[in-house]
């Protein structure tokens, strides 16, 4: 394949994605939620394109886009409880985080959700920690948004 590059970063994310779920089944049934995702060759986005483009960081590499949402800023997630378990792993998920923020020309949105369901389906939330990185951030170049619970 011309992009086996990619398509192994895919599989390596694949592989990371598979780790939360305890079991292969818990694993296959999240997996079969996403079928209706479709991969599609990168192609330049125009001016008048007001699609949505859902990628992974690895993905997203090389890329640009007027407006980036980074997702799940939560510790265990960005960076990884797995990677911590590695001597360069912080540092390389922080070059990731530095690869989705710089990816953004106008807008960039930086997220994480209090609480979280369990990724297994078991019953009950558990309370999240934002993820590290954002403490590195000057908080002069953040605007913090605190948003009400759906009622």
């Amino acid at each position: 394949y011309a992009n086996y590059r990619s398509r192994r970063e895919d599989l390596d994310q694949l592989a990371v994605f598979a780790r939360q779920f305890p079991t292969i089944e818990d694993f296959l049934t999240q997996l079969a939620l996403l079928t209706n995702l479709e991969a599609e060759e990168e192609q330049p986005a125009r001016d008048d394109d007001e699609r949505l483009r859902l990628s992974t960081v690895h993905q997203a590499k090389g890329l640009e886009f007027d407006v980036v949402f980074v997702i799940m800023l939560c510790d265990g997630l960005f960076p990884s409880a797995r990677s911590l378990e590695t001597p360069d792993g912080e540092e390389e998920e922080r070059r990731l985080l530095y690869v989705a923020i710089t990816r953004a020309r106008n807008e960039l949105y930086l997220s994480y959700p209090l609480v979280r369901s369990t990724p297994s389906g078991a019953s009950g939330d558990y309370l999240q920690q934002p993820s590290r990185f954002l403490e590195e951030i000057s908080s002069g170049l953040l605007e913090e948004w605190n948003l009400k619970p759906y009622a």
